[in-house]
């Protein structure tokens, strides 16, 4: 008779623990794809400053040939 309640709790513990652990990799993966999108906007980002940076250095080198030799 003990040992059936204490088997039925032993079970009982490990099916907690495993819907404890299911529930943290859930949470570990909500995290990464949090972490992963940042990551991806901060790219883009950086891609579209880099960009505009080489746009505008372009276009001011552009600007300064063109008025001193005048094509």
């Amino acid at each position: 008779m003990l040992e059936t309640i204490i088997g039925r709790f032993v079970k009982s513990r490990t099916a907690a623990q495993l819907i404890e652990e299911a529930l943290l990799l859930s949470v570990a993966l909500v995290a990464l794809s949090l972490l992963v999108g940042g990551v991806e906007s901060i790219l883009k980002q950086a891609g579209s400053f880099t960009s505009d940076i080489w746009n505008s250095i372009s276009s001011a080198i552009s600007n300064l040939l063109n008025s001193t030799f005048h094509w």
